[in-house]
Parts: structure tokens; sequence; C-alpha cells
């Protein structure tokens, strides 16, 4: 998910106030429940988002879901967001705050795709690489797509890492079909 510079700059007043009240490691577990929950329910996306259901409404709602799992700065967080009208990006602030958490604790997320599940052994070896690739501690996550045959596709950051089967195969056809030393009659 994108996050837009709405989500950073209510996740970066977030925070920022997070760290300054030392409450960070227990703003993160509330907002990555608030985001799995929006994620977990399109009625309640659509609730949040929608211009026809009252404010006042919205923040019941919100109470009655997270309202005695989440930490006060949390609760006030989410009556500022609905204050002013931004409760549909609460997904992206979510977001937005585990991103810079992450940023915060020097950790780059890494998604690898294979053709099939990883054992221990090769998701070590995979985040030793990607390790190395980035300098920094690697939170790693896996996708399975049996499309790609073989090998792995690795992504880091914005940069993405081909090396499948699949991949390798269609630059062989594109090659062959390239053939510049066979002249066409």
């Amino acid at each position: 998910m994108v996050v837009t510079k709405l989500g950073r700059v209510y996740a970066k007043a977030l925070i920022d106030l997070a760290k300054e009240q030392d409450q960070v490691e227990a703003i993160r577990e509330d907002m990555l429940m608030i985001g799995a929950t929006l994620n977990g329910s399109r009625e309640l996306i659509s609730v949040m988002s929608s211009p026809i259901v009252k404010a006042d409404k919205k923040q019941s709602i919100l109470d009655e879901i997270f309202g005695n799992k989440v930490n006060d700065i949390t609760k006030r967080f989410l009556q500022v967001v609905v204050n002013h009208g931004r409760e549909g990006a609460l997904g992206l602030m979510a977001q937005g705050y585990e991103n810079m958490y992450l940023t915060l604790k020097g950790v780059e997320r890494v998604n690898v795709t294979t053709a099939y599940a990883l054992s221990a052994e090769e998701v070590k070896a995979v985040e030793a690489k990607a390790s190395s690739y980035t300098g920094k501690e690697v939170e790693l996550n896996q996708e399975v797509d049996e499309s790609i045959i073989g090998g792995m596709v690795l992504r880091v950051g914005d940069k993405r890492y081909n090396g499948s089967l699949a991949h390798q195969l269609q630059s062989l056809r594109r090659q062959f079909q390239d053939n510049h030393y066979i002249k066409d009659f």
C-alpha cells in the first residue's frame, strides 16, 4: 500500500508524540491492530470513508471497536482524526506509522517471491543476503507464486531483483525475436 502525504503527516505527528511520551512500541501495537482491523473489514472502511455517516457516529464506532484495547494517546489520536474528517485515511496512517517505526529502528522491509515456500535455512540465507545489500536489519515478507517457475524475485525498497526462471525465459524469448544476425527476407 502506498502511503499518501496525508497518511505520512498524521503518522509523523503520532510517532513524534509517541517518542516524546516514550510510547513508541505500545502505539505501534495499537496501529498494527487498527490497520489489521481495517484491512479485515470492507464494511468498516466504507463506513469510515462515507460522507453520509456523521463524525460522532464514526467516533462511537471506533470507541466501540478499539475502546479499551488501545493506549490513551491512540484514543486521542483517533478523536483528532475524526474531528478533522480524515478517518477515511486511517489505514494509510497506520501503514505510515509502521513505515516510520521501521525506519526509526533501522529495519528495511524486504519482499521475496518464490515458486515454493522457503525453508527456515533458506529464509536465513535470503535475510543475510538482503541485509548485506541494505546494510540494515531486514524484515522478510514471503510470497509464493508458482508462475515464476523457479528462482526468486527480491524487492528491497523501490528496487527489484528478478532472478526467476520465468524472467530468464522471457528474456531469452526476446533475444530470439530480436535476432540481428539473420537477415529478414
